[in-house]
């Protein structure tokens, strides 16, 4: 350890009491303060400082202790220097972890010392909203319990955070910070509400982000709905008697008739016909046996096939390249599990034996040949194909769902609207927005027609949002960042704690 010894040189100062400057010293006394380290040598500041008698008699004060600027503090242990130090510590890396670094530091510091002084570091005053602001919900506990997020937009720092993202916490702090101009949110009730509320002159912008995210949804919905065409067709001679495999898409609907999508259909239909009766969604979740989430979602969707999506693949992604030499097998009379498993092998397939034997027990139960058309594609992917711009899609995906569009005039109606959707958001065309509503009802469909009545619901935030050039971008970036925050503390920081080190890190 390295020990400086020095000696304050002050003939006055000021008592910090009443202010008047004394020149009566009272006595000396030594203070030992920490430092930060010199060549990763402990550092002990051994200074000897003067005490002063206060002349003032009606000051509380009859003695006080010269400070140095810059390096000591009343009662502190540390300096300055090694405060700051340990508190941008603490800030990037909170407590355990912090605590870790500082011993390697050769400043040491209990994890317990570095959070109490992330506590005690004070707010920037803030009198005044910024002229944008973003606002953003996030989880403090997943599902559970959700904070709200204040972001300077045109600075691109938080300024706040809330406990909670109800309209009235918003509605106070909007209140007491009054001069937002512009609100970017998403399209949650409660934000919207809070600055018709509090902020009435202030233009809300709904993000291009989560307009996109949604109209991503309506579209996967849409195209489930649809399933069966995205099944190619196989061409069979006029002259054959129609069979079961004339048609691939009949054989992949009854793939779908199964336990799980009979009890879809039942549960549908009995939230509905309760919903009917005007049954609340709490009461429908305890009648039925159901989460309240689960009933919503039922609530919400016109028809059971839009919650019913495609099986998962036996297999998956792994045992898809090899599933044309499968079927080709088993329709050449090779209906050995073991055998076909072994062959795949020897073609690079590293999966169980497991694996095969599950993807072609319904082929065997069925009693029919297998499949030999082209492997079809699943609704996910379909859906990225149409919200995705032409010219990123690779030649066979684009020609792929050319021939899904040919055959299926309702999701080539649907991909017409997302390209129009696009190019308004894209050339800041909000102006076209009725016209774009009008175009995505005449499709007659109840996905895309619930997504029209949710944006005229919000309108002028919409337009706004398709034409004004800010977003919550900046917002989204803060988010992933608290994410990181929280990880780093495991979860088990309390709410003022993961506040300081959102506004401060």
């Amino acid at each position: 350890m390295a020990i400086i010894k020095a000696t304050t040189m002050t003939s006055r100062d000021d008592c910090p009491g009443c202010g008047v400057v004394s020149t009566r010293v009272h006595g000396r006394y030594r203070r030992r303060l920490a430092d930060v380290a010199l060549a990763r040598w402990p550092v002990l500041l051994d200074l000897q400082v003067r005490r002063f008698r206060c002349a003032t008699t009606a000051c509380v004060r009859r003695t006080f202790v010269e400070q140095v600027d810059g390096l000591t503090h009343r009662f502190a242990r540390r300096s300055l220097p090694l405060r700051q130090l340990l508190v941008t510590i603490g800030l990037a890396l909170a407590g355990r972890a912090g605590a870790r670094l500082t011993r390697a530091l050769a400043i040491p510091a209990s994890a317990n010392t570095l959070l109490r002084m992330l506590r005690i570091q004070p707010d920037q005053p803030l009198a005044r909203a910024p002229r944008v602001l973003g606002v953003d919900d996030f989880a403090l506990k997943r599902g559970h319990v959700y904070g709200t997020v204040l972001i300077d937009i045109e600075a691109g720092r938080p300024i706040d955070v809330l406990p909670d993202r109800t309209a009235k916490t918003l509605t106070t702090w909007l209140r007491h910070h009054p001069g937002a101009e512009i609100i970017s949110r998403d399209r949650a009730s409660s934000y919207a509400e809070a600055a018709r509320l509090a902020a009435p002159d202030a233009i809300q912008v709904a993000d291009r982000f989560h307009l996109w995210k949604n109209l991503r949804d309506v579209v996967e919905k849409c195209v489930a709905a649809h399933r069966a065409c995205l099944t190619e067709p196989t061409p069979t001679p006029d002259t054959d008697p129609p069979t079961a495999q004339s048609d691939p898409a009949d054989q992949i609907d009854a793939r779908w008739d199964g336990p799980r999508a009979a009890r879809t259909r039942q549960r549908h239909a009995a939230v509905h016909e309760l919903r009917v009766k005007g049954v609340g969604i709490s009461a429908i979740a305890d009648t039925l046996g159901l989460d309240r989430k689960t009933v919503r979602r039922y609530a919400h969707t016109t028809t059971a096939e839009e919650l019913l999506t495609q099986p998962a693949h036996p297999g998956g992604k792994t045992l898809q390249p090899y599933l044309a030499h499968l079927h080709r097998r088993w329709n050449e009379g090779c209906t050995d599990a073991a055998t076909l498993h072994a062959e795949i092998r020897e073609q690079g397939y590293r999966g169980s034996h497991r694996t095969v034997r599950r993807h072609l027990q319904p082929i065997r139960h069925s009693g029919l040949p297998a499949l030999t058309t082209p492997a079809t594609p699943t609704t996910r992917q379909v859906t990225a194909w149409i919200v995705r711009k032409p010219d990123s899609l690779a030649a066979g995906d684009q020609n792929h769902l050319t021939q899904i569009l040919t055959r299926c005039p309702e999701l080539n109606a649907v991909a017409t609207c997302v390209t129009s959707f696009a190019a308004i958001m894209d050339e800041h065309r909000g102006h076209d927005l009725p016209e774009w509503l009008t175009q995505a009802d005449a499709t007659e469909l109840a996905p895309l027609r619930s997504f029209t009545r949710g944006l005229r619901h919000d309108l002028a935030a919409v337009t706004a949002g398709l034409t004004l050039p800010w977003n919550s971008g900046p917002v989204e970036g803060h988010v992933n960042r608290i994410k990181m925050l929280k990880r780093q503390m495991c979860g088990r920081a309390s709410f003022d704690l993961l506040r300081h080190r959102i506004l401060h890190a």
